[in-house]
């Protein structure tokens, strides 16, 4: 049975970014959102709009 592409996807992201928990929300209308909090942070999530945006927002993160 194929993968699901986007569940592909988050499976790529959480492991370049273990400390990340990566999941994506389909929306009826507009695509899907891709969100990503720290396992030891519940009060930051990042959101974005495309898998290399939720990258690019990851990226930022880990230069602070």
């Amino acid at each position: 049975m194929p993968q699901n592409p986007t569940n592909a996807i988050v499976v790529r992201l959480e492991a370049d970014w273990p400390r990340w928990h990566i999941w994506a929300v389909p929306r009826a209308v507009g695509g899907t959102i891709w969100c990503a909090r720290r396992w030891d942070d519940e009060k930051q999530v990042l959101n974005a709009a495309s898998p290399d945006e939720l990258v690019e927002l990851l990226e930022e993160e880990a230069r602070r």
